[in-house]
């Protein structure tokens, strides 16, 4: 056989080797068993970080692409028929074929992932999932905190039990022992002359008693639930004169009634009454 015919021989078996392969790829890109496109999630709302106020419950809105919503059970036939699983911190907290899901956080930082599962719950390969962290306060969700000493004014004169009023913004008062670094919520600790003296959980003034006279200086300070001062610092204070009202001396007033009687008694014993003559 000639170079020429063995040449042309080598090109038609190669061409028949392609086309082999081309025919067995359409067929197995056309067969029953075909590999649907990869899921996507993504949750759209809150962001991640996000500061969730006045001890509200958060909606979290999430979209997905190439998969089909169906509620657990109903036996989605497709490979990307199913639902999706809301986490918080870890703990199994719901299951969804809706978009959306409320959920009531307590207070504290907390991280909220969404998972993509199959009908019978079995999760994709690779995990399919989308996860933000979010802070929840029973404070307000914006505005620094703060706190204003509204009575009694700078240097002003006090009996030994007095009172100091306050008023708050952008913080919510509540009681010690949650958790701690939440925004915008805890007490307020109240120190006379630097010490410790009441913490407040509750809006109502700062009651002080029997305050010895001289100079007293009040603070009030901003602390979250574990006790610890607010990052920056937040505090009013104020400077007062404790006097006791003074005691009316009475020695005289008592001194001219004894000698009044005393004197009353020396007429009634040495100038008797005369009787009447007949």
């Amino acid at each position: 056989m000639r170079d020429a015919e063995r040449h042309l021989l080598r090109r038609r078996a190669a061409c028949l080797a392609l086309a082999f392969l081309a025919s067995v790829l359409l067929l197995s890109l056309s067969g029953p068993n075909v590999r649907a496109a990869t899921p996507t999630l993504r949750i759209v709302s809150p962001a991640n970080n996000a500061l969730i106020g006045n001890g509200s419950s958060v909606p979290i809105v999430f979209v997905t692409s190439d998969f089909n919503l169906t509620e657990p059970g109903t036996g989605g036939a497709g490979p990307n028929d199913g639902h999706v699983r809301v986490f918080v911190d870890r703990t199994l907290y719901a299951v969804t074929a809706e978009p959306m899901v409320l959920l009531p956080l307590a207070p504290g930082s907390h991280v909220i992932r969404l998972q993509l599962v199959a009908d019978n719950g079995t999760g994709f390969v690779p995990d399919v999932n989308a996860s933000v962290t979010v802070t929840s306060t029973r404070g307000p969700a914006g505005g620094p905190p703060g706190i204003t000493i509204v009575y009694p004014a700078e240097g002003e004169q006090r009996g030994p039990d007095t009172a100091v009023s306050f008023w708050l913004t952008n913080f919510a008062l509540v009681p010690p022992g949650g958790p701690a670094s939440v925004p915008n919520e805890g007490h307020v600790e109240v120190l006379l002359d630097g010490v410790l003296y009441q913490e407040l959980t509750v809006y109502e003034p700062a009651h002080f008693s029997d305050l010895p006279d001289g100079v007293h200086n009040v603070t009030l300070r901003l602390v979250d639930s574990e006790h610890n001062p607010l990052t920056p610092d937040v505090a009013a204070s104020v400077r007062f004169h404790v006097r006791a009202p003074g005691v009316i001396d009475i020695s005289p007033a008592v001194a001219i009634t004894n000698a009044v009687l005393a004197g009353a008694v020396i007429v009634v014993l040495f100038y008797p009454l005369r009787k009447g003559t007949p």
